[in-house]
């Protein structure tokens, strides 16, 4: 029987946001930031974008009543992570992401949204080559488990470690993909609306 050897939490929290305007009206200065914090040292998740933010304003600059938007998995616009991990893990990822962005200047003023989450386990090269193979969860699912990508077979794992004796593991690496819908705008006021995304992730091996 297998035995529960590892398990660890990371967490990542960000911002998605949007400047709606009217159409006379310039657009709103917006700031976006992140905080990540890791359990573990045996796991690494990063943001591989220059500027790691769902930002639908960086897709559509000028969103008014009445317009949606929409960031897919194949456009620049999607926020994409990298997670390293001993190749024998087992990854559970969940995002959590509210329903609706909200006005910062009256959190009641708010925009619909809906995440979306895609992911690539296969050693792909970079983030750009595993959008090709990556899969896309449904429409309102954000929870999934995959395995890290393993050895394949017959390749020989590293030698103990001298100092300890203990097992030394592979890394491999996974990316993760987040993206997602805004709208349809209703008649709210014009402004920064915002909100955050957290990304819980487990992980376990099994001796």
């Amino acid at each position: 029987m297998k035995r529960l050897a590892t398990y660890r939490r990371l967490l990542f929290q960000t911002l998605i946001a949007a400047v709606l305007c009217t159409l006379s009206q310039t657009s709103f200065a917006q700031r976006i930031s992140f905080s990540i914090w890791t359990g573990s040292d045996d796991i690494v998740l990063t943001s591989v974008n220059a500027s790691p933010e769902l930002n639908f304003n960086l897709k559509q600059p000028l969103i008014t009543s009445g317009t949606s938007v929409d960031i897919n998995l194949v456009d620049n616009q999607a926020v994409a992570f990298r997670i390293e991990a001993p190749e024998n893990f087992d990854l559970t990822v969940d995002v959590d992401a509210p329903l609706f962005l909200t006005f910062a200047d009256d959190p009641l003023e708010t925009i619909p949204f809906q995440v979306r989450v895609a992911y690539n386990n296969q050693m792909p090269g970079n983030e750009m080559v595993g959008k090709t193979g990556a899969i896309e969860l449904p429409a309102g699912f954000t929870n999934v488990t995959f395995p890290v990508n393993r050895r394949t077979a017959g390749a020989p794992g590293p030698p103990p470690n001298p100092l300890t004796g203990e097992e030394v593991r592979n890394k491999a690496t996974a990316y993760l993909y987040i993206y997602g819908s805004l709208g349809p705008v209703g008649s709210v006021p014009a402004g920064n609306y915002s909100a955050q995304i957290t990304i819980n992730l487990s992980f376990s091996s099994y001796d």
